[in-house]
């Protein structure tokens, strides 16, 4: 027969979070709720004396067990558990949106249990659980105003609340217990005044693209919101999505906002992250710093006393640590990928990746589709035009990326067009600088860490023609291309003639490869010209530094009229820092799909 385990004296806190599956909490609330209760639980434990890591605490899912020490005070408990549990929920509350906020009710026992491996058994913990569902305290709870229920045990109400006047036995009144298999009573005490209903205020905060009023939660009372409305309401700024998805981490999408004031009303109802900064208040710090002026002095003032007051601000000061300073001169990107069939290469497969915020790589993988080669044009006309629909309302530039096969490297991507079906189409190289990249390349991880060398010391200077290999000239091909481009000075290379789209490998070293693997981020070539013909075009080119290639390319191919030399330059350019995975899951929202 099996020895039974010893018993151990604990003092027993039941934990429930009170309506926890009420309909209007998703996943995303309860997974809040979860988050913030054991937030409160430590919190409170400490504050009461009581160190969580010797405390044991078991889940319930919508609930926990807590087992305290017996060398734990229990009047100490009695006493400090109940302000602390009300001030740490109210601390959560204030930050988090309505459906996210929670009440609690909380069973005061105390008795010895035994360990199995299972865990904790006993008449005790079946008693805390049998009081803690007593319908009388979840009614009570659900009509007042207060926090936390708290339902203690005639046991510990006799020998510990009563014994100690600190824990206010005043305020506990008798209920009867009827649950399951035990008929009882217990000690109700209601505490922790505070919750209130988010304040309705149509008049004053209703924007005419909403259709019902707008309920803005407690944390930016009445006076606080009028004074945030006189101070955002004629604030306008054009990067308003991108401090948007900046505040919320991105983490999830960025409607179309018609004004800062909406877009704020919007974030007021979103969850704070695990470090409690409000996205809401994070916006008005973001939006601080891209105005610059007084309204930015102010607002930073706000968001400094707001912080304070929700004891964040060692959290802010690790946030501003972190954070990537919105650039001066945003862009975006829309980077579409050729891949070919593995059979017939008079077929491809066709996707993009869409940037909706210039400081996030990379975006979810868009539509898929598969198609002829000579429909690639007219399918990539449809993919920035429903681009251009999604970004209508940003004021950033744009830049298009082609990763291509190197088959289709000698593609005209200059003379491409957009807006056919308007019947005047119009140049892409007119609204975008274009960029050439090499999908041999972006599926190589092998040859990334080489890519990241060069490139990173390409930008740290503006590269003189001396960095870029004039490949093709007879001295130079005295030696194999690979032995030449290891040398670390090479940041480019200028080609005599245009790669082959399917180099023989017993014909010697294959400049293209060479390079690509080489982690040389820029290759040019031209269909006619040789490498000494495009010197000065190329240093031209150079005179912003690598990464303002394509744009400068874009300007001579503008300023150009008959120069063929600019018009059928080929400009191969690789930034390492954008990269994506070909043939990725497509995002669950994207509009296009595999045909």
């Amino acid at each position: 027969m099996p020895v039974s385990p010893p018993t151990e004296h604990r003092t027993i806190v039941v934990v429930d979070v009170a309506e926890f599956t009420r309909p209007d909490r998703t996943v995303a609330d309860q997974l809040a709720v979860q988050e913030g209760l054991y937030e409160v639980l430590r919190a409170a434990l400490t504050a009461a004396g009581a160190d969580p890591h010797d405390c044991v605490i078991e889940d319930r899912g919508d609930g926990a067990l807590v087992l305290v020490p017996a060398s734990v005070s229990k009047s100490e408990l009695a006493d400090k558990l109940p302000d602390r549990l009300a001030a740490e929920i109210r601390r959560h509350n204030a930050i988090h949106s309505r459906p996210a906020q929670f009440k609690l009710r909380v069973g005061l026992h105390a008795g010895d249990i035994r360990k199995n491996e299972h865990g904790w058994v006993g008449n005790a913990v079946v008693l805390a659980c049998r009081i803690l569902d007593a319908e009388e305290a979840k009614s009570e709870l659900g009509r007042s105003e207060q926090l936390v229920a708290f339902i203690a045990s005639s046991y510990f109400y006799d020998e510990v609340i009563a014994q100690d006047p600190a824990s206010a036995p005043g305020s506990y009144r008798r209920i009867d217990v009827s649950v399951k298999s035990f008929e009882g009573y217990a000690w109700l005490r209601l505490h922790g005044g505070g919750w209130e209903s988010g304040t309705a205020l149509p008049a004053l905060v209703a924007a005419p693209a909403r259709d019902e009023d707008v309920v803005v939660r407690d944390l930016f009372p009445a006076d606080e919101l009028k004074v945030l409305q006189g101070l955002l309401s004629d604030v306008e700024t054009d990067r308003l999505p991108m401090i948007v998805s900046r505040a919320t981490r991105a983490l999830i999408p960025v409607p179309r906002f018609r004004s800062v004031w909406d877009a704020f009303l919007d974030l007021a109802d979103v969850n704070a992250g695990p470090d409690g900064i409000p996205p809401a208040v994070e916006f008005l710090e973001l939006l601080a710093a891209d105005l610059g002026d007084d309204d930015g002095a102010e607002l930073t003032t706000w968001v400094a006393q707001k912080i304070h007051n929700l004891r964040r601000t060692g959290e802010q000061v690790e946030r501003q640590a972190e954070r990537i300073p919105l650039p001066v001169e945003p862009r975006l990107h829309l980077m579409i990928v050729v891949e070919l069939d593995a059979i017939d290469e008079g077929r491809c497969v066709l996707s993009f990746w869409r940037q909706e915020d210039p400081l996030e790589w990379p975006p979810p993988r868009g539509g898929v589709w598969e198609l002829a080669v000579d429909e690639l044009e007219q399918r990539i006309d449809d993919v920035i035009v429903d681009a251009e629909s999604e970004w209508s309302d940003q004021a950033i530039s744009v830049a298009l990326e082609f990763v291509m096969p190197r088959p289709l490297l000698q593609m005209s991507i200059m003379a491409w067009k957009k807006e056919y079906r308007s019947g005047y189409p119009r140049p892409l190289v007119y609204d975008y600088p274009l960029t050439l990249r090499s999908l041999e390349r972006m599926r190589s991880a092998h040859w990334h860490r080489l890519w990241r060398m060069r490139w990173d010391s390409s930008v740290d200077v503006t590269p003189s023609l001396r960095r870029i290999h004039p490949y093709g000239l007879v001295e130079t091909k005295e030696n194999p291309i690979d032995a030449v481009l290891s040398e670390s000075t090479w940041v480019g290379m200028v080609m005599d003639e245009p790669p082959s789209a399917h180099p023989d490998p017993s014909a010697g070293p294959d400049a293209l490869t060479a390079a690509l693997r080489a982690g040389v981020p820029l290759v040019i070539w031209h269909p006619q010209a040789g490498a000494e013909e495009l010197r000065d075009l190329v240093s031209r080119l150079l005179l912003d530094g690598i990464p303002g290639v394509p744009g400068r390319h874009r300007d001579a191919h503008l300023a150009a009229t008959d120069d063929g030399l600019v018009k059928d330059l080929v400009v191969l350019l690789d930034d390492p820092n954008r990269k994506i995975v070909p043939g990725g899951p497509s995002s669950p929202t994207s509009s296009g799909g595999l045909k």
